[in-house]
């Protein structure tokens, strides 16, 4: 396995109003996971309404998943026709200054001991995830777009493609600096979504 080094990484986000996109057609990958066709048109804006159609018929958002930053919609069930998809795309930009980035996935777990057992069980229903990266302050940008939803790419190697690809809400930001040092910014998102690998 080959060794990748923190220069070759990156992270790509994008927030705000997007482009419209009406009717977009969408790949079938099997397992009712259904993607964007147009790779350019995949990074689903979150702040934006989205409209899911089976045929012409909408699917209630209660019965699927989006993963924001790959383009996929999870269906709990097969659909009886065409899937499409409506709403607004957004074209993510490097992060300016940034220097590190770090990705913490866990399950989310929930207690399932009875009366009578000594030890805890628990048992997995979903996942989490939250993202915090550090750049040297550059302007107030996540200061002004603190109630923003984003779409964000974490890149372990630029170059090869290597990435994981998720919708986010911002947690906090802060800034520090001392007498003599470069002043820092450190922003902190929790993943809203389907969070998403890709190794291309």
């Amino acid at each position: 396995m080959a060794v990748l080094a923190g220069r070759n990484a990156d992270i790509y986000l994008a927030t705000g109003s997007g482009t419209a996109m009406t009717g977009e057609a969408t790949t079938s990958l099997g397992g009712n996971v259904y993607q964007i066709t147009d790779a350019a048109r995949r990074a689903i804006n979150p702040n934006a309404s989205l409209t899911v159609l089976d045929g012409s018929t909408p699917i209630p958002s209660s019965r699927y998943q989006v993963a924001y930053g790959s383009g996929k919609i999870y269906l709990q069930a097969a659909p009886a026709g065409t899937v499409t998809v409506t709403g607004e795309f957004l074209t993510l930009s490097k992060v300016a200054q940034a220097t590190d980035w770090t990705l913490d996935v866990q399950p989310v777990l929930e207690e399932v001991q009875v009366f009578g057992d000594s030890w805890k069980s628990r048992a997995r229903v979903g996942g989490d995830a939250t993202c915090t990266f550090a750049r040297f302050y550059n302007d107030n940008y996540f200061h002004t777009s603190a109630t923003s939803y984003y779409v964000i790419n974490c890149y372990a190697d630029y170059a090869g493609g290597v990435r994981w690809m998720f919708g986010a809400v911002q947690n906090s930001m802060s800034v520090n600096t001392g007498e003599n040092e470069t002043i820092k910014e450190n922003v902190s998102f929790s993943v809203h979504g389907v969070l998403d690998y890709v190794n291309t």
